[in-house]
């Protein structure tokens, strides 16, 4: 009998994947489509008065609160947690989501001093001021109430800004390809090599949707594709992921303030070109294309302001000051939480434990060892890094914006010279007293209160900036267990002179914001660590390492983990920052409800889009 043939081989895996897929999303489901109808509402007034709006999102945890007969309890209120809840609740379950902070909304919460109110987290969300499926997503989840206000046509400017040197600046723009049109005016002679790696992005971006596939087939199947290299045939993201960012552009570029451009903004993942895979880059650089960069209007904690009600509507409940200090096991099953209150612990019980607290503190802290010890999940993290950790700096300016030679609803990105990556590698690898004495490798500049059209209305007369870099986690270490606010003389200068550096080299490209600084908030690795729970400090989770994404790696950061019981949503499902955690909780509402999720979204999607245009 002869050898069977490679086409006939593909085509029997890919009956097989199919198959496979149709068994799990179609056999034995007894949830009821989520999003059957669409649930958009007429947009309401935005509510601004401050006691209304805490309660909503500062509902405090007491156990007579806890609803009774509840589907799942999920732990932390990211946008991975609301989602997973608000697209339950949309399928009628019952969810209590409980979140350790005194807000809900993980990053997506703000908070206000001194008359200043700054977003944590959300700086700019792409692909959601088109008719875009994310941009359905989230009207369902919100019943339409979350509204978002496009930034300029130029979203983020590259600076680089090297001492006694007048700064270069390169504009960065959505649509399509104008980007790349701006950079062959800028580099004529890397003509076609932009052209190809334009082609390239689109190309790679294209193979994410098929590659997260292998997070709801038999691992068998996953290891089949694997060896054989069968997977290649239906999806080129794992060939392209095992070529670094690196790799990729310094092959296809040949000059380097260009390598950089094209990797600018790789600290929206957190992980230097060297060690991400392609395709990090290929899809960040996706998700802005078509409309550029949007903020929410009324400000980031607008996001869990409207997607709470949803989960309320169904019996569920959001309960802030409720740290989880254990998930409860019994016979091998996860069957709730156990929640810290005072002095004391309360249980609440669930059958369904969905932690949006990130693959490290599920395992490593909330799981008994003797369970965590026996997943698959176990060894894995201990080969895998954690992200690196950031510094944050809030400060408030007490001018109008108008009065301010600033950037108007676009960001900015820092540098101090050309190459990057090696700038960042280098940058930590050094003591901390080291880089007291250089300039940070990459800092992000962003005046959030100049991208919120409501902003004049809730503050007249002040401006906003935030400065977001990178701090490796050992820096700040020992002052981990230290209470907020309470570590000491010698931490606050280490805060400051770091913080400080920060807002200086701000200045060197904003020179008109110094002399009205009034408020400066200083936010390290152990900061978020109180506030995030970041184990490290890091804000997006596992280093989005190429080795984080392989096709096995992937596979096994699947919501269903091998304890009966509990899932995961979040960015560790899927990938990092607000979208990547969102579709986390997508696939974790698959998982949950058993049904393909995804497809009823699209199905809705697409029944709503003509309507859209003809009302256009």
């Amino acid at each position: 009998m002869g050898l069977i043939s490679l086409p006939v081989l593909v085509a029997v895996v890919v009956a097989v994947v199919a198959f496979k897929l149709f068994q799990y999303f179609t056999a034995k489901s007894p949830s009821l489509n989520p999003f059957k109808e669409d649930a958009c509402t007429q947009v309401k007034p935005k509510v601004t008065d401050q006691k209304q709006r805490d309660a909503v999102l500062k509902q405090g945890f007491s156990l007579d609160k806890v609803p009774d007969n509840l589907d799942a309890v999920v732990i932390g209120s990211g946008i991975g947690g609301l989602a997973l809840a608000a697209i339950m609740a949309k399928a009628k379950k019952k969810v209590l989501v409980l979140e350790q902070h005194d807000q809900a909304g993980g990053c997506c919460h703000t908070f206000i001093d001194k008359g200043y109110e700054f977003d944590v987290g959300i700086h700019y969300i792409g692909d959601v001021t088109c008719r875009s499926i994310t941009k359905t997503l989230l009207d369902q989840i919100t019943k339409g109430q979350l509204l978002w206000q496009a930034m300029d046509d130029v979203f983020d400017e590259v600076i680089f800004s090297e001492k006694d040197k007048e700064p270069r600046r390169y504009p960065v723009m959505g649509g399509a390809g104008r980007w790349e049109n701006s950079l062959k005016e800028k580099f004529p002679h890397e003509a076609d090599n932009i052209t190809r790696f334009f082609k390239l992005v689109e190309e790679v971006s294209e193979g994410w949707h098929k590659a997260t596939v292998v997070k709801f087939l038999p691992l068998w199947l996953v290891s089949l594709l694997q060896s054989t290299g069968l997977i290649n045939y239906i999806t080129n993201f794992y060939k392209w992921n095992a070529k670094t960012c690196k790799d990729v552009v310094w092959d296809l570029v040949k000059t380097q303030e260009l390598r950089d451009i094209l990797c600018y903004n790789f600290g929206d993942f957190g992980t230097p070109p060297s060690k991400a895979g392609f395709p990090m880059q290929s899809l960040l650089h996706s998700h802005f294309a078509k409309d550029g960069g949007a903020y929410p209007v009324g400000g980031a904690s607008e996001i869990a302001f409207n997607i709470i009600p949803v989960i309320e509507a169904a019996g569920g409940k959001v309960l802030v000051r409720a740290e989880v200090t254990e998930i409860l096991i019994s016979d091998g099953r996860a069957v709730g939480v156990q929640v810290k209150k005072g002095k004391d612990v309360v249980n609440v019980t669930a059958p369904r434990v969905i932690s949006d607290a990130g693959a490290f503190n599920t395992m490593q802290r909330l799981l008994p060892k003797s369970i965590a010890s026996t997943s698959r999940l176990w060894p894995f993290l201990k080969s895998q890094p954690h992200g690196l950790g950031c510094l944050s700096v809030f400060v408030g300016i007490n001018c109008p914006t108008e009065k301010l030679n600033i950037i108007h609803r676009r960001n900015a990105w820092l540098f101090p010279g050309n190459d990057i990556d090696k700038l960042s590698l280098d940058f930590m690898k050094l003591s901390r007293e080291e880089a007291m004495d250089v300039d940070f490798p990459l800092l992000f500049i962003s005046f959030p209160s100049t991208k919120d059209p409501e902003w004049e209305k809730r503050f007249p007369g002040k401006t906003t900036m935030a400065l977001v870099t990178f701090m490796p986690y050992e820096w700040v270490a020992e002052w981990e267990k230290c209470r907020v606010m309470k570590r000491g003389d010698e931490y606050e200068v280490i805060k400051n002179t770091f913080g400080h550096k920060a807002v200086e080299q701000a200045c060197s490209v904003f020179p008109d914001i110094k002399e009205h600084i009034d408020y400066v908030n200083i936010g390290t690795p152990v900061s978020n660590n109180h506030y995030l729970a970041a184990p490290k400090g890091e804000i997006y989770g596992l280093d989005h390492t190429s080795d984080r994404f392989s096709i096995w790696n992937n596979a096994i950061l699947r919501p269903k983990t091998d304890i009966p019981g509990l899932y995961l949503t979040g960015q560790d499902v899927c990938s990092c920052g607000f979208v990547g955690a969102l579709y986390g909780g997508v696939l974790c509402a698959s998982s949950v409800l058993q049904r393909n999720v995804m497809s009823d979204l699209t199905a809705l999607h697409n029944q709503i889009i003509p309507g859209q245009k003809k009302k256009e």
